[in-house]
């Protein structure tokens, strides 16, 4: 397919030239950086794992600084030297000018970066690469990562689920930025599976013990501790998601503190479900035994009931990722798993690492990857 830039020229009758941009002065601390851009306006296009790319990069920028550009209300990137928003394209275009060179989705910033021939890394999932890749610096300066998208055609879909983007490994990206900015360094990194919550920055909650934790996606996992005097602590500070696998307070439902319930149950309290229902909250019903499972849905055939077998899912996930040392690899995890006053990064570190079942459970709230020292 041909670039838009040349189809739109042709349209036109007319030949592509020279973008004209007059930088406006924007004052940046730094002297050499790199800039960064991400943008959640467009889902499809959002990557989640720019913190990954950043904290790789890091290792081998030197005294190179990353500097993340993009409009006001953006989420700062984890990781990044500075975040600086900007008003105008025209502030955008002075610090993408004085930068190094410019890694980022396909948007604006790297069409400006090589209007300047800037080294230039951009990331596609949604479009063809090669229908809006960089025009204007030298091949040699322009690196274009398109994602893989299990095969598929390109959705041109402002939202996708899941996000093709995302199949893109973070060290591919890093490692093209080092090979456009010519920093002879390898990446020893290679991911091997990427689950599909690892970017869900979910917080888990045992209550077994008052806890300070604060966060807007809390799940309080009463099946593994009944405790209705924490849960009532915690939701003094936050709106939870709860899962049980008895009766709560009928207190808790009115609250308006619950954002939605699991529950898990051989045989559910028939009032519960009512209650749950009555005042609205968003719920899940989890039959946890086979043999009941007709018989709970002809009883409550006014509500959805899902089976769900923890030993088929670990059997399944085990084949979605063979490994054959657990030593070797490593894990970053999209959830946090809170006891009291310690964080873990899932149930598996919580636990030594002693149970391979917990994760497998856990395994789409998991980045794995392998890292060498060569």
């Amino acid at each position: 397919m041909s670039h838009l830039a040349e189809e739109y020229a042709k349209s036109c009758g007319v030949k592509i030239g020279q973008p004209i941009l007059k930088p406006h002065y924007f004052p940046v601390l730094h002297d050499k950086y790199i800039t960064i851009h991400n943008d959640k306006k467009i889902q499809a296009k959002e990557y989640n794992m720019w913190p990954d790319v950043v904290q790789l990069l890091k290792v081998h920028l030197g005294d190179i600084k990353i500097i993340q550009i993009g409009a006001y209300g953006e989420e700062t990137i984890q990781g990044v030297d500075g975040h600086i928003p900007t008003s105008s394209l025209k502030q955008s275009s002075y610090i993408i000018k004085k930068s190094l060179g410019h890694v980022g989705i396909d948007s604006v910033p790297v069409h400006i970066a090589s209007a300047f021939d800037k080294p230039v890394v951009g990331i596609y999932a949604h479009t063809y690469a090669n229908t809006c890749s960089p025009l204007w610096n030298e091949k040699s300066k322009a690196i274009t990562i398109e994602s893989h998208r299990d095969g598929k055609k390109p959705s041109f879909s402002l939202e996708e689920h899941p996000k093709t983007i995302n199949m893109i490994n973070p060290e591919r990206i890093a490692q093209a930025v080092l090979d456009v900015l010519n920093i002879n360094k390898t990446i020893n990194h290679k991911t091997l599976f990427i689950g599909s919550h690892y970017n869900s920055n979910f917080v888990e909650v045992i209550p077994t013990e008052k806890t300070n934790v604060s966060s807007s996606l809390i799940d309080v996992r009463m099946d593994y501790s009944h405790n209705e005097e924490i849960l009532a602590d915690i939701m003094q500070r936050n709106t939870v998601e709860v899962t049980l696998l008895k009766p709560i307070h009928e207190s808790f439902l009115r609250s308006g503190k619950i954002r939605k319930i699991v529950y898990k149950a051989d045989k559910f309290h028939q009032d519960f479900c009512k209650s749950i229902k009555g005042h609205g909250i968003p719920h899940v019903l989890i039959c946890t035994s086979p043999d009941n499972l007709s018989k709970e849905r002809e009883k409550n055939f006014d509500y959805l009931i899902n089976y769900l077998n923890e030993q088929d899912l670990i059997e399944n996930n085990k084949k979605r990722l063979k490994v054959d040392d657990f030593k070797k690899i490593k894990i970053k995890s999209g959830k946090k798993v809170v006891c009291g006053d310690k964080t873990y990064d899932s149930y598996f570190d919580l636990n030594n690492r002693k149970n391979l079942d917990h994760f497998f459970l856990d395994l789409d709230f998991f980045r794995v990857y392998t890292e060498s020292n060569e």
